[in-house]
Order: C-alpha cells, then sequence, then structure tokens
C-alpha cells in the first residue's frame, strides 16, 4: 500500500483544460541512474530544496491551461527485506572468487557490526580480526544499520500544455530540480514510448499503484528535503505560508453568542478544528493594550466589544479622533431600547445651525465648596500637561492654578444663586488675566486669602508669565467647534453622569491643532471623576468601559494621566482599552502601566522592533517573525481567563456588519440623531457663540448687583 505525496500546479478552478483545446503531455518516471544501495546527496535546509521546485511550479500558466505534477510513493521497507539487502550486498562486494580474504574480512565486520562486536562462532580466548568497517560502508553503501527507515519509492513527473514545447518545458523545469539531488547516485528519466508502456503510467499516476520501474530504496536523509513542508529560506511568492508556530486557543476559551457577561475577541480556532467568535469573561478584563499597523483593525475590533457590550446594558466611553469609528457604530446603535442612553460630543468642523453640546470643565452647578480643588486640579493639569509645561513653568502653573480657583469660586456662588447661566467658562481665563478692570471688579466676591494672591503678589509678577497661560485658550478661540463646545456656562457633557446611568458616548475631538489639549481636558475628566465614585458603595458601582484610539497622541498630550486610569480605576470600576500602533512610543510611565496591568493583550502585524518587544512579553511563545508575517487583521492575544494569563493565540477579526448584522438599522439614525439632541440638550452654533460674545458682561452684571 502506497503513501502519496503530490506537489501540483492545477489549471484554473482544478481543471486539466481537456475538451477545451489539445492538451499535450509529457510524463517521466524519475529512477535510480545506479545501484540503489549508492546515497543520493542530502539536501540541507539552507538553501530550501523546495525553493527551486516552487520556483518551478509558479512558472507554470495555470490560466492558460497548463499543469505540472509531481507524484512521490512510498512503501516501508519492512527490516527482514532490508536484511536480505545488505547481505545480498556483501555477498557482491567479496566477488564471485573469493572465500576469504578481504571479501570474509568485510562479511565479519558486518555481523560484528550487526550484532554488537561480536562475530558468529567466536569463542571466549579465540583470536579475533579486528572490524573494519570502512569495508562495511563500502560494501553496504546508505543501507549500514544506522540508516534508520529505508522506503522503495515510485517518482512520477506529468505535465500538460496546450502546446506541445511548453509541456517540455515544463518537464524540463522539474526534471532540473532533481538535478540537485545528484551525489553518488542521480536521478534519470525515463519516458514512457509505447501506448501500454504510457497506459501503465497513467494508471499508476491516477490510481497510486505502486509498481516502479525498478527497485529504488531511499533513506530518510535523501526523502526528507521533499517532504518536509517550506522553511522560512524558501523564499517563493507562491507558496502558502503557515504563519509561524503559536500555541492553541486554551481549551477553555468562551464561545461569544451574545452573552451580556462577554467580550467578543473576533474568530478563534478551537481545539476541535471549528472556528467561532472567542470571548473574554467581563470579570476577568480589566485594562487592555491592542499594538500593530494601521489600517489592521485595531478600532474595528474596538468597536465591535464597545456596541457589544453597549447593547448588553454597560455604560461605554469612545474617544474616536476621526470620527469614523462613530460613523461605523451609528447605524448598530439606532435602536429604541438604547438610543435614550446615546450621547455624541462630535467637535468636527461646524456650521452655524448645527446642534452641538457644550462643556465647561469650571462649571460648580450641583457641587459643594470641597469640589473646588477637583475642579481646579482638573483644568490646571489637563492645560498643563497638554501644553507640555512640566517642571520647566512653574509660574505659568501657579497662575493658571490661581486663575482657576477664582473662576471656580465665582461660579460656585452663581450656582448657589440659582444662576448657573452666568458661570465662567475656559475663555473668561484669558480675561481674567488680561482685563484688570474687569477682574478687580470680581475680586471683592472672592475670600480674602484668593484677593491677596491678585492684589499682592500677582501684581510682582513679570507680564512674560500671562501669555504663556493664555496662549492655551487662544488657540480653542480659533475653532468655531471648540468656541461652542467650551463656551456654554452650563455643561450638559458630565462623565460622572454617563458612569452612574451607564450611557453610550462617543467623542470625537475636532481634529485641529487644539486635539492634545481637548484630549488632555477630556481623559483627565474621566480621570476625576472615576476616582470621585469613591462616594459610591463598591457594589453599586455600574462597570463603566473606556477606548481611547490613537494612543500615542493620547499619552504625549495626556502626561501620566493613562497611567494613572491604569492604576487606580480598576477599584472603582472603570475598565480601560487603549489602541496605538507603537508601544515603544508611548511614553516610558504609560507603557510600564498598561503593561503590568493589562489583562488582554494583542497585535496585528509590526515593524520587527515593536514585534520583538511585543514577543519577549509572551516569553517567547512566539518570534518577531510571527508577528510581522500577519497578515491583514489577524492578530495574536493573551487574556485573562479565569484570573490567570493564557498564552498568545490566533485570533481573525471580524467587521462589525459579520457579527451584529441584526443590530443594523441605518433607517433609525434620523430618530437616533433627534434622541443625541434631547439627551445633551444641543444647541445651534450661533446662539451659543453669541452668548460667548457677551458672557463677560452677563458675569460682571450678575455679581456686581448682589
Amino acid at each position: 500500500m502506497s503513501a502519496p505525496t503530490t506537489l501540483t500546479k492545477p489549471a484554473p478552478n482544478g481543471g486539466s483544460g481537456r475538451g477545451k483545446r489539445p492538451v499535450h503531455v509529457e510524463r517521466a518516471e524519475l529512477v535510480l541512474g545506479r545501484s540503489d544501495h549508492k546515497a543520493l546527496a542530502a539536501l540541507g535546509l539552507s538553501p530550501d530544496p523546495l525553493q527551486q521546485l516552487a520556483a518551478a511550479l509558479a512558472a507554470v500558466h495555470a490560466k492558460s491551461g497548463e499543469r505540472a505534477d509531481i507524484v512521490l510513493d512510498l512503501v516501508p521497507v519492512r527490516d527482514r527485506q532490508l536484511a536480505r539487502r545488505r547481505r545480498r550486498l556483501l555477498a557482491e562486494s567479496r566477488g564471485p572468487a573469493s572465500t576469504g580474504g578481504t571479501g570474509a574480512a568485510a562479511w565479519g565486520a558486518f555481523m560484528a557490526a550487526w550484532s554488537g562486536g561480536k562475530t558468529l562462532g567466536s569463542t571466549p580466548g579465540a583470536s579475533r580480526q579486528p572490524t573494519r568497517g570502512g569495508d562495511v560502508r563500502e560494501g553496504i553503501g546508505k543501507f549500514e544499520p544506522a540508516a534508520g527507515a529505508v522506503f522503495a519509492v515510485q517518482l512520477l513527473l506529468r505535465t500538460e500544455a496546450a502546446h506541445p514545447q511548453a509541456a517540455l518545458a515544463r518537464m524540463h523545469q522539474l526534471l532540473a530540480v532533481f538535478a540537485t539531488t545528484s551525489g553518488e547516485n542521480y536521478f534519470k528519466a525515463r519516458k514512457p514510448r509505447t501506448r501500454r508502456a504510457i497506459a501503465g503510467f497513467d494508471r499508476r499516476f491516477a490510481t497510486g499503484e505502486f509498481r516502479p520501474h525498478r527497485r529504488q530504496w531511499l533513506t530518510v536523509p535523501e526523502l526528507a528535503g521533499f517532504l518536509k513542508p517550506p522553511t522560512k529560506r524558501c523564499h517563493a511568492s507562491n507558496v502558502v505560508r503557515s504563519g509561524g508556530l503559536v500555541p492553541p486557543a486554551p481549551a477553555r476559551l468562551p464561545v461569544y453568542t451574545g452573552q451580556p457577561g462577554l467580550v467578543p475577541l473576533g474568530a478563534v480556532i478551537f481545539p476541535d478544528g471549528q472556528e467561532r467568535i472567542g470571548a473574554a469573561r467581563v470579570e476577568d478584563l480589566l485594562f487592555g493594550l491592542s499594538l500593530g499597523k494601521s489600517g489592521h483593525g485595531k478600532t474595528e475590533a474596538a468597536l465591535v466589544q464597545c456596541i457589544a457590550l453597549a447593547h448588553a446594558g454597560y455604560g461605554t466611553w469612545f474617544l474616536d479622533p476621526h470620527g469614523e469609528g462613530w460613523a461605523r457604530a451609528k447605524p448598530y446603535l439606532a435602536h429604541r431600547s438604547i438610543q435614550s442612553r446615546v450621547w455624541e460630543i462630535n467637535l468636527a468642523k461646524v456650521t452655524d445651525d448645527d446642534l452641538v453640546v457644550s462643556w465647561n470643565p469650571l462649571s460648580m452647578e450641583g457641587k459643594t465648596t470641597g469640589d473646588v480643588q477637583d475642579v481646579v486640579r482638573s483644568v490646571t493639569e489637563g492645560i498643563a500637561a497638554a501644553q507640555a509645561w512640566g517642571d520647566g513653568a512653574p509660574r505659568a502653573q501657579t497662575i493658571l492654578a490661581r486663575t482657576a480657583q477664582a473662576l471656580a469660586l465665582l461660579n460656585l456662588q452663581a450656582a448657589h444663586d440659582g444662576k448657573p447661566e452666568a458661570q465662567c467658562t475656559l475663555f473668561q481665563i484669558r480675561t481674567w488675566l488680561t482685563d484688570e478692570e474687569w477682574r478687580k471688579a470680581l475680586l471683592p466676591r472672592l475670600p480674602d486669602s484668593v484677593q491677596a494672591y491678585w492684589t499682592k503678589t500677582f501684581t510682582k509678577l513679570g507680564p512674560e508669565a500671562v501669555p504663556t497661560v493664555t496662549y492655551a485658550i487662544d488657540r480653542l478661540d480659533t475653532s468655531q467647534s471648540l468656541q461652542a463646545f467650551f463656551g456654554s456656562p452650563r455643561s450638559a457633557y458630565n462623565t460622572r453622569t454617563a458612569m452612574d446611568t451607564n450611557r453610550i458616548v462617543f467623542v470625537c475631538p475636532s481634529g485641529s491643532e487644539s486635539d492634545a489639549l481637548v484630549s488632555c481636558l477630556l481623559i483627565h475628566d474621566l480621570y476625576r471623576n472615576g476616582l470621585a465614585r469613591q462616594d459610591t458603595p463598591r457594589e453599586e458601582r455600574a462597570t463603566f468601559w473606556a477606548w481611547g484610539d490613537e494612543l500615542t497622541a493620547l499619552d504625549s498630550s495626556s502626561k501620566g494621566f493613562l497611567a494613572a486610569i491604569a492604576e487606580q480605576l480598576r477599584k472603582y470600576e472603570i475598565r480601560f482599552i487603549g489602541m496605538t500602533q507603537m508601544a515603544l512610543r508611548l511614553s516610558a510611565m504609560t507603557r510600564q502601566s498598561l503593561l503590568q496591568n493589562q489583562s488582554l493583550l494583542a497585535t496585528c502585524a509590526a515593524d520587527y522592533d515593536e514585534a520583538a518587544f511585543i514577543a519577549k512579553r509572551w516569553n517567547g511563545h512566539v518570534t518577531a517573525e510571527t508577528i510581522t508575517e500577519l497578515p491583514k487583521y489577524h492578530y495574536l492575544m493573551s487574556i485573562n481567563l479565569n484570573g490567570k494569563p493564557t498564552r498568545p493565540f490566533r485570533v481573525r477579526g471580524l467587521p462589525v456588519e459579520e457579527i451584529f448584522a441584526k443590530y443594523n438599522n441605518p433607517d433609525g439614525i434620523p430618530a437616533l440623531d433627534e434622541t443625541i439632541d434631547t439627551n445633551l440638550q444641543r444647541r445651534p452654533v450661533k446662539e451659543i457663540l453669541a452668548e460667548l460674545e457677551g458672557m463677560d458682561a452677563v458675569i460682571l452684571k450678575h455679581h456686581s448687583n448682589l
């Protein structure tokens, strides 16, 4: 019974081209040119012997009906057959007229080698002739006892083409491949000439009938080069790659079918060979980091998770710098059951009549005196981090903090007076610092300790410190959408409310040069409101999920807030997953914190340095080369499962429409927009800007009339 191995370059659609045009066929059986105990060359791995074979098959024009087939049939040789062959070879090596001498010595040497050093009939004390291993090897060649397994071989080559010269050319290419095996022995082509020989060849080719032209026994070293898979040294483009060695998916990995307690990861091949949607358990997933090249599906995977958790009833917050993620997710959230929870904060280019939401980071509505320090810290650290002041601008940071304190105290009074529309916004920071008369008119409304700074200390500072602070506000003032977002005294956007009431929030910055400032204020607001949940009993804290896209840009502007989120917010039921192209471009503080606390680490294809960094995190279970060669929308991923980290496994990314086709409702988008208008009390841009123009006067009038 034969064990066939077939290498084929078929015609298109698997056909042979017969019936469409005349087909010319070339046939050849490869047989050993010398006695089969003479060895072919043992092909190593470098260069890969399959390189030439792949190149020969690549030259076959399948679209033109050409075809090339190589059939290698193997039958194991039994030990008794092999022993008889060895004895016959040794007998032949003695010669017909010799019964002693060299031939007898060779036979004795073989038997000594075969029986562990003892010759047949030897007795203790009898003289022994030294074993002559060289004679044994010369007599039996490659069939010496240490040769290992031996196989009988039938090797058939067949090519087809519409033109006889093309078929012949393809056959010559295949013969050239096997010419590389020439050593003590070699392959020669035997072509069938008669009808009977051709019919016999075709029968053996089609059925696997094992009837080689002559005995051909080959050892494993002679065959291994053609039976192994292609190695990384086989660089031909027509070789299907395995993608490298990767551990299998965990046998107990949950399967996602819409359960609210699971987070979908993508398509995973389970131990039974079936592909299903793998998932992580909500209780196991705290913080995650998704890495790899742009356009390979990181954002899409995050959207799948966000949509799944939103429909499962969780609160979500998605920072989407370009707004494309929101456009993808919107039809899948346009459902009556959840649209009352949806918030959209879109800071892209707007017109006067567009409806927008507003946020006042200085608002004290619903807050107390004890909240002033938190508001001051949030605004000060947010602007300072976005401006990259660090420790190099202590005066600017002090002035900004003192300004935020004064305005927050004024806002607290306005809120307590029932006049929240008279609160200061970020734009009043500039007015406070540059309009001395306005500031002096409001100072009496502040505590004496606060007034003392502005009347005694501030007047002694150099004038160059003020422009450093107002520069950030000047940048906000260049964008109409940011004027509308930050220009209203009352806030409809409230992160704490979103956390506690399971809102579905998508935040899309403007794409302007002020993005760093906006993102920094938003991420610090997320962090501050997460910490504020310590006033709520642990069992009453609703789990809130946050995603941050373009994490490198976000990290450069947030200056440590991302690290603080990963280190501190777990206990307050805030989960965070970040996506970035390059982990090595994250600040050391953020990178170390995210990796230390991550319970999901995923990567698509990456540059070698990035891949090597990630592979090191997985303790050598995968190589950097495996990561660099991942196909588009494929990942390697490790998660926490039942509290323990898994080894990395393969995941195929699934698009939103494939997993959530049942949720796709583009016709519901107009109704969703109307609901968002209501949810966030969105107002026309021109109305907010008109209000902003007179805001200084409104504030001054309110506090002057008291």
